[in-house]
């Protein structure tokens, strides 16, 4: 029911014991009204207090700022703590809840277009709060789901530096259902890394995060059962820093490739920045030899030379940028890598990346309000939320199209 109520100075009167000061204030707009839980916008202006009217409406005065998520099976996963049964939950050192690290609302996300943007442009309301995307939502999977996604893909090769391992090293936390060492090689730790490298540490500890497991296929190997998937995946990363690009190093990339079309596609994650004090045209340098020669090796992913009505090869990338910089990030380092470049660093990139057909997912804003724990890294929370984006990303990939 609406209610109308004539006058400001009646409607003040009943509220705060008919003060002949409130109406004055009303007059000089500097109050603002509080009635059922409703705040109006204040009376700017001079126009008379006997005059004003209000309209009140509670169906859609107090409708909340973030809708809850659709009620389907699909979305019941993003109200829930995912970890709740993962290795190590419930130890006193690692009591990480999903719930913890994304806040659910609707709509979620339909395209992968839209999801970028959203994740992008999407932030915290407080300092390690839950990160909530921007306008639209993405999934918090479970890990039986994350393994289906990737299983629709033949490999996902991750490109980069420090900041794409630890990411792959979220990856597999998820994909182990462990927080205590699913980013780690804990299969062959000694005792004292056994201590060190735990929960968080895998990442905020220099000589654990270089253990980190750089393909799925070493865990087959080493841990097998510590893998959660029932379906065949593959995840692997190759560690490539600088330009020109090392000559073993693409070897090694290019060994990741088949010369002659898989059954499944390939999905390529990069990240890059930091090693070049974000030189925009050296990045771009880096990326566009690592695209040549991915095309050397798998010539059926090149769009040229086909029939200009045919359908281009599915050939899925995306570019992870820097995230914010952080407290403890060396006063030397601010101008050349501190927020502003940063920033200039991420929006450079998208527009760069987009013309190469490579999506750009920012990770500036999501950053900005969580814990670097050396001022440059994420610690295991924020990577996992990183991680999550890439799944996400994959998960819009119409592999169909292959």
């Amino acid at each position: 029911m609406v209610r109308r109520i004539n006058g400001a100075c009646g409607l003040l009167n009943r509220a705060i014991l008919h003060s002949t000061l409130a109406c004055f204030l009303v007059w000089l707009g500097l109050f603002t009204l509080i009635h059922y839980q409703v705040i109006d916008a204040a009376f700017f202006g001079f126009s008379s207090c006997a005059n004003t009217e209000f309209e009140y409406n509670p169906h859609t005065a107090s409708r909340p700022a973030f809708p809850p998520p659709e009620n389907t099976t699909y979305r019941a996963p993003d109200t829930i703590d995912t970890f709740l049964n993962y290795n190590y939950r419930n130890h006193t050192d690692c009591q990480i809840s999903s719930l913890d690290l994304h806040s659910a609302f609707s709509p979620l996300c339909r395209t992968s277009e839209e999801f970028i943007r959203a994740f992008s442009g999407g932030g915290r309301v407080g300092f390690n709060r839950p990160f909530i995307p921007l306008d639209c939502d993405m999934r918090w999977f479970t890990t039986q789901e994350i393994c289906e996604i990737f299983s629709r893909f033949e490999k996902v090769i991750v490109v980069g530096d420090s900041m794409m391992r630890h990411v792959v090293g979220a990856l597999n936390v998820l994909l182990r259902r462990d927080l205590g060492y699913g980013a780690v090689t804990n299969w062959n730790f000694n005792d004292q890394e056994t201590l060190d490298c735990f929960c968080n540490h895998q990442m905020d500890v220099k000589a654990c995060s270089v253990q980190g497991i750089f393909s799925t296929s070493s865990v087959l190997e080493n841990d097998p059962d510590s893998l959660a998937c029932s379906q065949p995946i593959n995840l692997v990363i190759e560690m490539m820093l600088r330009f020109p690009l090392d000559p073993t190093e693409v070897i090694r990339f290019q060994d990741l490739l088949s010369s002659k079309k898989p059954k499944k596609p390939y999905a390529f994650v990069f990240g890059h920045g930091l090693w070049n004090d974000l030189d925009i045209q050296a990045s771009l340098n880096w990326l566009d030899g690592i695209l040549d020669h991915t095309l050397e090796k798998a010539p059926y992913l090149n769009p040229s030379g086909r029939h200009k009505h045919a359908r281009p090869p599915l050939w899925p990338r995306i570019y992870i940028t820097p995230n914010s910089a952080g407290v403890r990030k060396p006063d030397a380092w601010l101008v050349s890598q501190g927020d502003k470049a940063l920033m200039v660093f991420e929006e450079s990139v998208r527009v760069e990346a987009g013309k190469r057909g490579v999506d750009t997912l920012g990770t500036w804003n999501m950053s900005i309000q969580s814990t670097k724990y050396d001022g440059v890294h994420l610690d295991l929370k924020g990577n996992l939320i990183k991680a999550m984006g890439v799944v996400n990303w994959l998960n819009l990939i119409h592999v169909r199209d292959w």
